[in-house]
This record gives structure tokens, C-alpha cells and sequence, in this order.
């Protein structure tokens, strides 16, 4: 899975966009340690994410079954918007 934010070498600074050989261009440190620590990150944050949802889901389901269709989506419109604010940092 690709690194989906930006990330900086860990020793000069420089924004990583290419890691040919797994060394920063700039300075020649070795990236890959930190490249899989971002990655191991990302993925983390994207379960935790998952989680949230699904449980966010289920218990919208619940409590939106006796609503009317109008108050059903107004209730999962509210929670998407929650989800996506919750969540935006990791997309």
C-alpha cells in the first residue's frame, strides 16, 4: 500500500517523493525503516477508522429504524459527515 500523506527524511528534512533504492536522494540516508513505520501507521489508523464506522453503522441502524425515511437520512447524512471529519487527517 503507497504512502498516502507526504513524509520528510528522517535525518535532512527533505520531502520524500522518490526513494530510489530506499535512500533519500538528497542526503543518502537509509529511508526504508521509516517508510515502513508511516506505512504500519497508515494502516492502523485506517482499521481504527473502520472499526468506528462499522460500529457507527450498526448503532445508526437501531436507533434509525423507527425513524420516518426523512429523519433516517438526516441521521446517516449527520453520521457520514461525522466520519469524514473524524477521518480526513488519513485520506
Amino acid at each position: 500500500m503507497p504512502i498516502a500523506q507526504k513524509f520528510n527524511c528522517p535525518d535532512c528534512g527533505v520531502e520524500m517523493k522518490r526513494r530510489p533504492g530506499g535512500k533519500c536522494p538528497q542526503c543518502g540516508a537509509d529511508v526504508r525503516e521509516h517508510v515502513q513505520e508511516e506505512r504500519d501507521r497508515e494502516e492502523q489508523i485506517e482499521k481504527v477508522v473502520a472499526v468506528f464506522s462499522t460500529i457507527l453503522v450498526l448503532g445508526l441502524s437501531l436507533f434509525a429504524g423507527g425513524c420516518s425515511i426523512v429523519e433516517g437520512v438526516l441521521v446517516y447524512a449527520i453520521a457520514g459527515a461525522a466520519v469524514w471529519y473524524w477521518g480526513r487527517g488519513t485520506f
